[in-house]
């Protein structure tokens, strides 16, 4: 029988493994829950590096890859911190890369995202919310059918749930595995990089990579027995190729602004919380950085209020446990390996799952044993991944590294 693949998701990590079963002659369809590709706000910038670079550029389609390098920013290397409240540098160093080793890929999220529709648009349906899966039989065959919200069904020989935090294929195949929360939130957003960004902003802050740091008051930290830091990373992104890609937004500088979930009191439930950040990004972001100096908020001031938004930061443990390998279900990406946005490696890992799928599929067919050794890579990489991103909020905001 014919493998046909079914993918639950189009992000990153859905259509980099439809680029894959693409380039491999290997039948595959996406269903996206929103109405179109850019429905909801999300992430900015995603980096690339080292291992991740040529992987993807050998699962996705030739095409593919010369749009994702055609509509990917310029950056520089290197990191600037800055004292939030007088916005003098703290530490400033260029970055320097071994040899042989490629300048990182800066891929803006949404454009990456388009790349990856690169020749396999027709695949993607789009309005699809699964409801759910089961197991069916024809002719002694084992098959997978999914359920979406609109009645509709669709049949395959393999489901694959790259639909993110709130995966529902997750939801049903492991309804026992919870993400943690960290207890930080942050909130995302972007600046247009014009004439008055550009005169308010200084260049020292948008030389390269920004980490900004707003230490807690002693006297504040002695009250409540526990340092609460604000921390701000941010980085301009400059795009060339305008002329060939339309969609290819201004320069901007993005940001992201991580605070202890603290900040709203001690006895808001998590939906509480979740509202607050919904509903006013914006307002939250003016709040925490109200006592900073001019020229560092003025990135917040400038934000393209419409394109900021605010969650909590949620991680799945370090160590995965292992569960059934299944022939007919497996799962990707944040539906399975959540993780703090402080490491930058999120994406990355997602990625990273959608190579290793593509791999092995490619090269052992689909069985039992071949989704096992798919979800042993996936859950060693993902650990690794997390402890990342555990450091850097050890670094950034005094979380346990433990």
């Amino acid at each position: 029988m014919e493998p046909h693949i079914l993918i639950i998701g189009a992000g990153p990590g859905g259509l980099a493994l439809a680029q894959g079963l693409k380039r491999n002659g290997i039948n595959f369809t996406v269903f996206e829950r929103d109405s179109f590709l850019d429905s909801r706000r999300q992430g900015y910038r995603l980096k690339l590096v080292g291992d991740i670079v040529a992987g993807l550029q050998a699962t996705v389609t030739p095409e593919a890859w010369e749009v994702v390098q055609a509509t990917s920013a310029n950056v520089r290397l290197g990191e600037t911190n800055l004292n939030a409240t007088d916005a003098s540098i703290t530490a400033c160093r260029k970055q320097r890369l071994p040899p042989g080793v490629d300048a990182p890929l800066a891929a803006d999220r949404g454009l990456l995202r388009r790349a990856l529709m690169e020749g396999v648009q027709n695949h993607v349906k789009f309005g699809k919310k699964l409801v759910s899966y089961r197991i069916i039989s024809h002719n002694n065959t084992e098959k997978v059918e999914t359920t979406f919200e609109d009645g509709s069904t669709a049949e395959g020989t393999l489901l694959v749930g790259a639909d993110g935090s709130r995966s529902a294929v997750r939801a049903q195949l492991l309804p026992a595995h919870k993400f943690l929360d960290t207890g930080v939130c942050c909130v995302y957003g972007k600046s247009s990089l014009n004439g008055e960004l550009l005169s308010r902003f200084p260049e020292k802050h948008r030389r390269w990579m920004t980490v900004v740091r707003d230490q807690t008051p002693i006297i504040q930290s002695i009250i409540t027995r526990a340092d609460s830091p604000v921390t701000m990373v941010c980085e301009p992104c400059h795009f060339s190729n305008r002329e060939r890609f339309s969609q290819i937004p201004e320069d901007y500088v993005h940001f992201g602004i991580m605070f202890p979930r603290s900040f709203f009191g001690p006895h808001l439930s998590d939906e509480e919380v979740d509202q607050k950040l919904r509903s006013d990004p914006r307002g939250i972001s003016l709040d925490i950085t109200s006592e900073w100096d001019p020229s560092v908020r003025s990135l917040i001031e400038l934000q393209e209020s419409d394109l900021t938004y605010g969650m909590r930061i949620l991680s799945a443990p370090e160590v995965i446990p292992a569960w059934q390998e299944s022939h007919l279900v497996t799962a990707l990406g944040d539906a399975v390996h959540l993780m703090s946005p402080a490491g930058g490696v999120g994406a990355v890992s997602a990625l990273n799952d959608a190579v290793l799928l593509t791999r092995i599929i490619a090269t052992e067919g689909i069985s039992a044993e071949s989704i096992r050794k798919f979800e042993d890579g996936m859950r060693a990489f993902a650990a690794a991944c997390i402890g990342r991103s555990k450091l850097a909020g050890s670094k950034m905001l005094g979380l346990s590294n433990t």
